[in-house]
């Protein structure tokens, strides 16, 4: 059946995997917080969208590309679309990575870089200023999915219902985490999923 002519959805929702270069391979936490879900969004940064088969089995996978890692050689999966629209359960939905692309997105991660290295944190204020600017850019959208910054973050600009499901893969001051979304009419619901991940499976994020 069509998912937007569902009338209710469980959404399962990551991002920044980054299978193989930070991680060997997706965790089992990941497929147990996404058990029974009816289809499953994917933020960006990738790395390798193979990796994403397995998800595959659990149900159907929307991916999009992240931003290049030069650290990692990684293209952030760059073969994958830079967005996605979808219509679930009635609702406009908007998937994409969220960071900015050129040389805007070439001077925010050194700025982000030497704020990590002055130990001020950052991430809080991008989560908020990228919300402002997808929903001032896709005013259309019901719900808009990011990722990039590595935490979460739900909020409501005006009508508009905006989540990081923040990273898959473990990043220092940060628990890894899913979401998982209800999508029934007009309503939506949203949670924040922590996950327990080996860091043995870890390569460095």
């Amino acid at each position: 059946m069509d998912l937007g002519l569902r009338t209710s959805l469980v959404v399962g929702i990551l991002s920044d995997t980054h299978v193989p270069y930070r991680m060997k391979q997706l965790p089992p936490a990941v497929f147990r917080a996404l058990d029974d879900v009816d289809v499953i969004l994917h933020a960006g940064d990738v790395d390798k969208p193979a990796t994403l088969k397995p998800l595959e089995a659990i149900a159907p996978v929307h991916a999009v590309r992240g931003n290049v890692h030069l650290q990692d050689f990684s293209s952030g999966g760059a073969s994958l679309p830079a967005s996605v629209e979808l219509c679930l359960a009635g609702h406009r939905v908007l998937l994409t990575h969220g960071y900015l692309p050129g040389l805007p997105g070439l001077w925010f991660k050194g700025r982000d870089v030497i704020f990590r290295a002055l130990g001020r944190d950052e991430k809080s204020r991008f989560n908020r200023r990228t919300a402002r600017h997808l929903t001032a850019r896709y005013p259309r959208a019901d719900v808009i999915v990011f990722g990039h910054t590595h935490r979460a973050y739900v909020t409501w600009v005006e009508e508009t219902l905006v989540v990081n499901p923040g990273a898959v893969c473990p990043t220092r001051g940060e628990r890894p985490t899913v979401v998982r979304m209800a999508l029934d009419g007009g309503e939506s619901c949203v949670e924040i999923v922590p996950l327990d991940v080996d860091l043995g499976n870890r390569r460095g994020c």
